[in-house]
């Protein structure tokens, strides 16, 4: 058998450098190999020490006297008390240098990101760290700047939309009356507030031929963009079907090309605003609840559409005079529905008030409702001769109710004072 000589030199050439490479660049170990290395050693050790005390036994009971045996053995125990000892000391102290303190490092580490997220890559681990914890830190920081990276993009992405957002709210609020118009023998008065920056809620005030003015209070179903989406569409529809228009003196009047105009010629508008809704968009279960009136503020005389809508009150001097109840349903979801207009006669002095159930199913800080109990209570015992002051006192009744409370939904209230 022929032995070659550069292939064996090779091999041990080979060898020896992985040696050398092992000894400059030490295996990473881990926690078990760590934990059994140390162990190991410390048996040897012990192991040793009994080996030479049981030498020296054999060697000491040749010749020895009872007192020279029990010296022995306090000797003896004496040594075993101090490996006992070394053992607890030294496995301590290699457990917090091998195991515990890379454990605080990233303890420490955690602590130090929670006021700066950007420094998730600093921690100084000690030397000959388990390779388990080493990988739990290097897992770590790659979640952490994924968990970064990703909270950066989600928050450029909720300032765009919070941003759009705004500019969606500025848009709705063109909807709403920037100036409630002047009408004679009437004192009007309105206030919003939305739960969301989109709203569900309107309320509109326009003129109509022959002095007569009329108005809208709605409420869509559900709240943020597509109710403020479909709070628009019903709104314009109102105006577009009724035949008004801006012309530019904040001001709305018919089509001249209508004669014969007469009050339930516009809540007509109703029924026309349902079918299409229906037609259009009832698959997509959306409502809206609405009060459609108009108003000869010469008369007093009141022409209205109550469409599923929250009871409107006619107040007087003394408290409530008369509700003004649903005449047909919320406008979406029935093609086809019947809506009745009634007619009311208000006298010198009367208010009539509207409102959504913003008001009246708003909570207070312990989950309970304001309920249109209260409300009624409140319209009953103060009654104020401004519809602007009159508001004021139940805005400020339902505030101080709701207190630090989240605004659970719209509010939108409208008052129309009758004094000729």
């Amino acid at each position: 058998m022929t032995v070659n000589v550069n292939q064996i030199l090779n091999v041990l050439t080979a060898r020896v450098k992985d040696i050398l490479n092992n000894i400059k660049n030490p295996k990473q170990k881990s926690v078990r190999e760590i934990l059994l290395w140390g162990v190991f050693w410390r048996i040897l050790f012990i192991e040793g020490v009994l080996l030479v005390c049981s030498l020296g036994y054999k060697w000491v009971t040749e010749d020895a006297t009872s007192m020279d045996l029990f010296w022995y053995s306090v000797r003896i125990t004496v040594v075993v008390v101090i490996i006992i000892a070394f053992m607890m000391v030294t496995l301590k102290r290699f457990l917090a240098q091998n195991i515990i303190a890379p454990l605080e490092a990233i303890a420490s580490s955690n602590k130090q990101i929670q006021a700066d997220i950007s420094i998730v890559d600093h921690i100084d681990l000690p030397e000959n760290s388990p390779h388990e914890i080493a990988t739990i830190v290097t897992t770590r920081s790659k979640m952490l700047k994924t968990i970064l990276n990703i909270s950066e993009e989600r928050l450029k992405y909720s300032k765009a939309l919070n941003d759009e957002l705004e500019r969606g709210k500025k848009i709705q609020n063109d909807f709403l009356p920037r100036h409630l118009p002047k009408i004679k023998n009437c004192d009007i008065a309105s206030y919003f507030h939305s739960a969301l920056q989109l709203s569900g809620d309107f309320y509109d005030v326009f003129e109509l031929p022959d002095h007569h003015v009329g108005f809208v209070v709605g409420d869509v179903s559900g709240k943020g963009v597509g109710s403020a989406l479909f709070m628009a569409l019903t709104r314009s529809l109102l105006r577009i079907f009724s035949g008004s228009f801006d012309d530019g003196n904040n001001s709305c009047r018919l089509a001249d090309s209508l004669n014969g105009w007469t009050p339930e010629d516009a809540l007509k508008t109703v029924f026309l605003t349902n079918e299409y809704l229906a037609k259009e968009h009832g698959e997509d279960g959306m409502f809206v609840t609405l009060f459609f009136g108009v108003i000869d503020p010469l008369t007093g005389k009141i022409s209205y559409v109550n469409g599923g809508h929250e009871p409107l009150f006619i107040i007087g001097e003394n408290g409530i005079k008369q509700s003004l109840t649903g005449t047909g349903p919320a406008l979406g979801p029935i093609q086809g529905a019947s809506y009745d207009i009634k007619t009311i006669q208000l006298e010198t002095g009367d208010m009539l008030f509207s409102y959504t159930d913003g008001i009246t199913e708003a909570r207070s800080e312990t989950k309970k409702f304001y309920t249109r109990a209260r409300l009624e209570d409140l319209m009953n015992i103060h009654f104020t001769r401004s519809a602007e002051n009159f508001l004021e006192t139940i805005k400020t009744d339902l505030f101080t109710f709701i207190g630090d409370a989240p605004q659970s939904d719209d509010i939108t209230m409208l008052a129309i004072k009758w004094q000729p």
